[in-house]
Protein backbone atom coordinates (compact mmCIF):
# COMPACT_ATOMS: atom_id res chain seq x y z
CA UNK A 1 0.00 0.00 0.00
CA UNK A 2 2.66 2.50 1.05
CA UNK A 3 4.65 1.82 -2.14
CA UNK A 4 1.65 2.55 -4.37
CA UNK A 5 0.87 5.77 -2.53
CA UNK A 6 4.50 6.83 -2.70
CA UNK A 7 4.69 6.22 -6.47
CA UNK A 8 1.52 8.23 -6.99
CA UNK A 9 2.90 11.14 -4.98
CA UNK A 10 6.20 11.02 -6.88
CA UNK A 11 4.45 11.13 -10.26
CA UNK A 12 2.33 14.05 -9.12
CA UNK A 13 5.37 16.02 -7.98
CA UNK A 14 7.15 15.89 -11.34
CA UNK A 15 5.36 19.03 -12.55
CA UNK A 16 6.35 21.11 -9.53
CA UNK A 17 8.96 23.88 -9.56
CA UNK A 18 10.83 25.41 -6.63
CA UNK A 19 11.04 28.72 -8.54
CA UNK A 20 7.97 29.06 -10.80
CA UNK A 21 8.87 30.45 -14.24
CA UNK A 22 6.89 31.00 -17.47
CA UNK A 23 8.65 28.13 -19.24
CA UNK A 24 7.31 25.62 -16.68
CA UNK A 25 3.91 25.83 -18.40
CA UNK A 26 4.48 27.42 -21.81
CA UNK A 27 7.97 26.21 -22.65
CA UNK A 28 8.89 29.83 -23.45
CA UNK A 29 11.45 31.67 -21.30
CA UNK A 30 11.39 35.31 -20.20
CA UNK A 31 14.02 36.47 -22.77
CA UNK A 32 12.00 34.90 -25.58
CA UNK A 33 8.82 36.60 -24.35
CA UNK A 34 10.64 39.95 -24.39
CA UNK A 35 11.98 39.37 -27.90
CA UNK A 36 8.53 38.39 -29.13
CA UNK A 37 7.01 41.67 -27.89
CA UNK A 38 9.88 43.77 -29.26
CA UNK A 39 9.77 42.00 -32.62
CA UNK A 40 6.00 42.43 -32.82
CA UNK A 41 6.47 46.15 -32.17
CA UNK A 42 9.23 46.36 -34.80
CA UNK A 43 7.05 44.62 -37.39
CA UNK A 44 4.15 46.97 -36.61
CA UNK A 45 6.37 50.04 -37.14
CA UNK A 46 7.58 48.63 -40.44
CA UNK A 47 4.10 47.64 -41.65
CA UNK A 48 2.50 50.98 -40.79
CA UNK A 49 5.27 53.11 -42.31
CA UNK A 50 5.53 51.18 -45.58
CA UNK A 51 1.81 50.57 -45.81
CA UNK A 52 1.11 54.31 -45.53
CA UNK A 53 3.78 55.22 -48.10
CA UNK A 54 2.59 52.71 -50.70
CA UNK A 55 -1.20 53.02 -50.31
CA UNK A 56 -2.92 54.08 -53.57
CA UNK A 57 -5.34 56.47 -51.88
CA UNK A 58 -2.53 58.43 -50.24
CA UNK A 59 -0.97 59.16 -53.63
CA UNK A 60 -4.30 59.99 -55.23
CA UNK A 61 -5.10 62.56 -52.54
CA UNK A 62 -1.65 64.14 -52.49
CA UNK A 63 -0.60 62.89 -49.06
CA UNK A 64 2.33 60.92 -50.45
CA UNK A 65 4.32 62.22 -53.42
CA UNK A 66 5.43 59.81 -56.21
CA UNK A 67 9.09 59.86 -55.14
CA UNK A 68 8.23 58.96 -51.54
CA UNK A 69 5.93 56.20 -52.76
CA UNK A 70 8.70 54.75 -54.92
CA UNK A 71 11.06 54.72 -51.94
CA UNK A 72 8.38 52.98 -49.89
CA UNK A 73 8.14 50.22 -52.50
CA UNK A 74 11.92 49.82 -52.49
CA UNK A 75 11.81 49.05 -48.76
CA UNK A 76 8.68 46.93 -49.13
CA UNK A 77 10.31 44.77 -51.81
CA UNK A 78 13.51 44.58 -49.73
CA UNK A 79 15.52 46.38 -52.42
CA UNK A 80 16.74 48.52 -49.54
CA UNK A 81 17.38 47.22 -46.01
CA UNK A 82 14.87 48.62 -43.55
CA UNK A 83 17.78 49.73 -41.35
CA UNK A 84 18.36 52.59 -43.85
CA UNK A 85 14.87 54.03 -43.39
CA UNK A 86 15.03 57.63 -42.07
CA UNK A 87 13.25 61.00 -42.45
CA UNK A 88 15.90 62.66 -44.65
CA UNK A 89 14.95 60.34 -47.52
CA UNK A 90 11.70 62.26 -47.90
CA UNK A 91 10.47 65.81 -48.30
CA UNK A 92 7.44 67.99 -47.59
CA UNK A 93 4.45 66.48 -45.80
CA UNK A 94 5.82 62.93 -45.94
CA UNK A 95 8.99 64.03 -44.18
CA UNK A 96 6.92 65.75 -41.47
CA UNK A 97 4.93 62.56 -40.86
CA UNK A 98 8.00 60.32 -40.73
CA UNK A 99 9.97 62.78 -38.60
CA UNK A 100 7.12 63.19 -36.12
CA UNK A 101 6.95 59.50 -35.28
CA UNK A 102 10.45 58.26 -36.19
CA UNK A 103 11.92 58.70 -32.71
CA UNK A 104 8.74 57.83 -30.81
CA UNK A 105 9.71 56.36 -27.44
CA UNK A 106 8.44 52.95 -26.39
CA UNK A 107 8.47 51.63 -22.83
CA UNK A 108 7.37 48.18 -21.71
CA UNK A 109 6.98 47.19 -18.08
CA UNK A 110 6.62 43.44 -17.57
CA UNK A 111 5.11 42.06 -14.37
CA UNK A 112 5.23 38.26 -14.53
CA UNK A 113 3.69 36.55 -11.51
CA UNK A 114 3.64 32.76 -11.21
CA UNK A 115 2.11 30.79 -8.31
CA UNK A 116 2.15 27.03 -7.71
CA UNK A 117 0.12 25.17 -5.10
CA UNK A 118 0.59 21.47 -4.33
CA UNK A 119 -1.80 19.93 -1.80
CA UNK A 120 -1.77 16.34 -0.52
CA UNK A 121 -4.37 14.65 1.69
CA UNK A 122 -3.89 11.13 3.08
CA UNK A 123 -6.66 9.11 4.74
CA UNK A 124 -6.34 5.62 6.31
CA UNK A 125 -9.32 3.85 7.85
CA UNK A 126 -8.55 1.20 10.52
CA UNK A 127 -11.10 -1.55 11.08
CA UNK A 128 -11.61 -3.39 14.43
CA UNK A 129 -14.30 -6.08 14.02
CA UNK A 130 -16.50 -7.02 16.96
CA UNK A 131 -19.08 -9.84 17.23
CA UNK A 132 -22.03 -7.64 16.34
CA UNK A 133 -20.48 -4.62 14.53
CA UNK A 134 -17.34 -3.16 13.00
CA UNK A 135 -15.61 -0.13 14.52
CA UNK A 136 -13.82 2.11 12.03
CA UNK A 137 -11.22 4.66 13.08
CA UNK A 138 -10.04 7.20 10.51
CA UNK A 139 -6.55 8.72 10.42
CA UNK A 140 -5.98 11.79 8.21
CA UNK A 141 -2.97 13.88 7.27
CA UNK A 142 -2.59 16.97 5.07
CA UNK A 143 0.39 18.75 3.47
CA UNK A 144 -0.21 21.97 1.53
CA UNK A 145 2.59 23.92 -0.12
CA UNK A 146 2.66 27.11 -2.17
CA UNK A 147 5.44 28.86 -4.10
CA UNK A 148 5.28 32.24 -5.80
CA UNK A 149 7.68 34.12 -8.04
CA UNK A 150 7.24 37.62 -9.45
CA UNK A 151 9.50 39.24 -12.04
CA UNK A 152 9.16 42.96 -12.68
CA UNK A 153 11.32 44.83 -15.18
CA UNK A 154 11.15 47.65 -17.70
CA UNK A 155 12.63 47.95 -21.19
CA UNK A 156 12.73 50.97 -23.50
CA UNK A 157 12.98 51.37 -27.27
CA UNK A 158 12.37 53.90 -30.03
CA UNK A 159 10.71 53.30 -33.38
CA UNK A 160 13.98 54.21 -35.11
CA UNK A 161 16.01 51.93 -32.85
CA UNK A 162 13.69 49.00 -33.52
CA UNK A 163 14.02 49.44 -37.29
CA UNK A 164 17.79 49.40 -36.94
CA UNK A 165 17.81 46.02 -35.19
CA UNK A 166 19.53 43.32 -37.29
CA UNK A 167 17.05 41.14 -39.14
CA UNK A 168 18.31 37.99 -37.44
CA UNK A 169 17.28 39.37 -34.05
CA UNK A 170 13.73 38.28 -34.84
CA UNK A 171 14.65 35.09 -36.67
CA UNK A 172 14.38 31.58 -35.28
CA UNK A 173 18.14 31.38 -34.70
CA UNK A 174 18.17 34.12 -32.08
CA UNK A 175 14.65 34.14 -30.67
CA UNK A 176 14.71 30.51 -29.57
CA UNK A 177 13.94 27.12 -31.03
CA UNK A 178 10.24 27.55 -30.24
CA UNK A 179 9.99 30.36 -32.80
CA UNK A 180 11.03 30.47 -36.43
CA UNK A 181 9.03 33.66 -37.05
CA UNK A 182 6.62 36.00 -35.29
CA UNK A 183 3.85 33.91 -33.79
CA UNK A 184 0.06 34.51 -33.85
CA UNK A 185 -2.04 35.17 -30.74
CA UNK A 186 -1.90 32.44 -28.09
CA UNK A 187 -5.30 32.35 -26.39
CA UNK A 188 -4.16 29.73 -23.85
CA UNK A 189 -0.99 31.53 -22.73
CA UNK A 190 -1.30 35.06 -24.26
CA UNK A 191 2.04 36.51 -23.15
CA UNK A 192 3.90 34.21 -25.57
CA UNK A 193 2.01 35.31 -28.71
CA UNK A 194 0.87 38.38 -30.59
CA UNK A 195 -0.63 40.86 -28.10
CA UNK A 196 -2.06 43.45 -30.54
CA UNK A 197 0.67 46.10 -30.58
CA UNK A 198 -0.21 47.24 -34.12
CA UNK A 199 -3.73 48.42 -33.26
CA UNK A 200 -2.36 50.24 -30.21
CA UNK A 201 0.10 52.10 -32.43
CA UNK A 202 -2.61 52.97 -34.99
CA UNK A 203 -4.71 54.57 -32.24
CA UNK A 204 -1.66 56.50 -31.01
CA UNK A 205 -0.90 57.89 -34.48
CA UNK A 206 -4.51 58.82 -35.24
CA UNK A 207 -5.08 60.47 -31.86
CA UNK A 208 -1.82 62.40 -32.14
CA UNK A 209 -2.74 63.85 -35.55
CA UNK A 210 -6.50 64.26 -35.42
CA UNK A 211 -7.44 64.46 -31.72
CA UNK A 212 -4.55 66.57 -30.38
CA UNK A 213 -3.41 63.88 -27.99
CA UNK A 214 -1.59 65.41 -25.05
CA UNK A 215 0.89 64.28 -22.43
CA UNK A 216 0.34 62.19 -19.28
CA UNK A 217 -2.12 63.17 -16.56
CA UNK A 218 0.44 65.11 -14.52
CA UNK A 219 1.63 67.05 -17.60
CA UNK A 220 -1.14 67.17 -20.23
CA UNK A 221 0.56 69.97 -22.15
CA UNK A 222 3.55 67.72 -22.85
CA UNK A 223 4.27 65.61 -25.95
CA UNK A 224 1.57 63.12 -27.01
CA UNK A 225 1.59 60.02 -24.82
CA UNK A 226 -0.56 56.88 -24.77
CA UNK A 227 -0.38 53.95 -22.34
CA UNK A 228 -2.07 50.54 -22.45
CA UNK A 229 -2.09 48.16 -19.48
CA UNK A 230 -2.70 44.54 -20.47
CA UNK A 231 -3.37 41.75 -18.00
CA UNK A 232 -3.47 38.05 -18.80
CA UNK A 233 -4.27 35.22 -16.38
CA UNK A 234 -3.87 31.50 -17.05
CA UNK A 235 -4.88 28.87 -14.48
CA UNK A 236 -3.93 25.21 -14.90
CA UNK A 237 -5.07 22.65 -12.35
CA UNK A 238 -5.23 18.89 -11.91
CA UNK A 239 -5.90 16.29 -9.25
CA UNK A 240 -5.42 12.60 -8.58
CA UNK A 241 -7.13 10.43 -5.94
CA UNK A 242 -6.02 6.75 -5.82
CA UNK A 243 -7.68 4.51 -3.21
CA UNK A 244 -6.95 0.98 -1.98
CA UNK A 245 -9.65 -1.18 -0.34
CA UNK A 246 -8.57 -4.24 1.72
CA UNK A 247 -10.56 -7.40 2.28
CA UNK A 248 -10.99 -8.48 5.90
CA UNK A 249 -8.93 -11.62 6.54
CA UNK A 250 -8.29 -11.60 10.32
CA UNK A 251 -10.39 -10.71 13.33
CA UNK A 252 -7.87 -8.23 14.70
CA UNK A 253 -7.19 -4.53 13.95
CA UNK A 254 -6.39 -4.00 10.27
CA UNK A 255 -6.43 -1.42 7.51
CA UNK A 256 -9.78 -1.24 5.76
CA UNK A 257 -8.82 1.26 3.03
CA UNK A 258 -6.32 4.00 2.32
CA UNK A 259 -6.33 6.93 -0.09
CA UNK A 260 -4.14 9.82 -1.22
CA UNK A 261 -5.60 12.93 -2.82
CA UNK A 262 -3.24 15.24 -4.66
CA UNK A 263 -4.09 18.60 -6.22
CA UNK A 264 -1.85 20.95 -8.18
CA UNK A 265 -2.83 24.49 -9.21
CA UNK A 266 -0.66 26.76 -11.31
CA UNK A 267 -1.74 30.40 -11.71
CA UNK A 268 0.14 32.74 -14.06
CA UNK A 269 -0.79 36.43 -13.91
CA UNK A 270 1.08 38.51 -16.47
CA UNK A 271 0.85 42.26 -16.90
CA UNK A 272 2.40 44.39 -19.63
CA UNK A 273 2.17 48.16 -19.40
CA UNK A 274 3.20 49.65 -22.73
CA UNK A 275 3.63 53.36 -23.38
CA UNK A 276 4.29 55.44 -26.50
CA UNK A 277 5.42 59.06 -26.54
CA UNK A 278 6.46 61.44 -29.32
CA UNK A 279 10.01 62.62 -28.67
CA UNK A 280 13.01 64.31 -30.26
CA UNK A 281 12.47 66.22 -33.51
CA UNK A 282 8.91 64.90 -33.67
CA UNK A 283 7.82 67.37 -30.99
CA UNK A 284 8.72 70.27 -33.31
CA UNK A 285 6.85 68.90 -36.33
CA UNK A 286 3.53 68.02 -34.66
CA UNK A 287 2.14 71.50 -35.32
CA UNK A 288 2.91 71.30 -39.06
CA UNK A 289 1.42 67.82 -39.24
CA UNK A 290 -1.83 68.85 -37.55
CA UNK A 291 -2.09 71.94 -39.78
CA UNK A 292 -1.83 69.91 -43.00
CA UNK A 293 -5.01 70.39 -45.13
CA UNK A 294 -6.53 66.91 -45.12
CA UNK A 295 -8.82 67.15 -48.15
CA UNK A 296 -12.32 65.77 -48.08
CA UNK A 297 -12.59 62.15 -49.19
CA UNK A 298 -16.28 62.37 -50.08
CA UNK A 299 -17.84 64.33 -52.91
CA UNK A 300 -21.00 65.93 -51.57
CA UNK A 301 -22.54 69.38 -51.25
CA UNK A 302 -24.55 69.55 -48.03
CA UNK A 303 -27.33 72.12 -48.00
CA UNK A 304 -28.04 72.26 -44.26
CA UNK A 305 -25.94 72.51 -41.12
CA UNK A 306 -26.99 69.01 -40.05
CA UNK A 307 -25.98 67.54 -43.40
CA UNK A 308 -22.61 69.31 -43.19
CA UNK A 309 -21.94 67.89 -39.71
CA UNK A 310 -22.88 64.39 -40.86
CA UNK A 311 -20.60 64.68 -43.91
CA UNK A 312 -17.77 65.91 -41.68
CA UNK A 313 -18.16 62.87 -39.41
CA UNK A 314 -18.03 60.49 -42.37
CA UNK A 315 -14.99 62.29 -43.81
CA UNK A 316 -13.16 62.02 -40.49
CA UNK A 317 -13.83 58.27 -40.37
CA UNK A 318 -12.49 57.84 -43.89
CA UNK A 319 -9.43 59.93 -43.06
CA UNK A 320 -8.62 57.77 -40.04
CA UNK A 321 -8.71 54.68 -42.27
CA UNK A 322 -5.76 56.06 -44.20
CA UNK A 323 -3.52 54.97 -41.35
CA UNK A 324 -4.99 51.45 -41.22
CA UNK A 325 -3.30 50.17 -44.35
CA UNK A 326 -2.41 46.51 -44.75
CA UNK A 327 0.91 45.40 -46.14
CA UNK A 328 0.84 42.45 -48.53
CA UNK A 329 4.26 41.13 -49.54
CA UNK A 330 4.34 38.88 -52.59
CA UNK A 331 7.42 36.65 -52.75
Amino acid sequence: MSRILLLTATAFLTGCAIRPLPENVSGVSTPVIVKQVRCETRQAVKDLALGWLTADENQENGRVDPRARAIGFEFLREQRPIQQFEPKLFQGHVRNVVETFFDTGVAYTFDLEMTEENNFNTEINLLKPFTTSNLTVGVKARADRSRKNERIFTLTDTFSGLLKLPNDYCSGASIGRSYSHLVPPNYIYPITGNIGVKNFMIDFINMTIFDKLGGPKDKPEGPPTLVDALEFQTVVSGSVAPKIVFTQVTPGLQVADASLTGEAIRTDLHKITMGLAVAGPGVRTIGQLRAFPYLSLISTHPTTHAEARAAEAVNQALTLKLFRTNVVITP
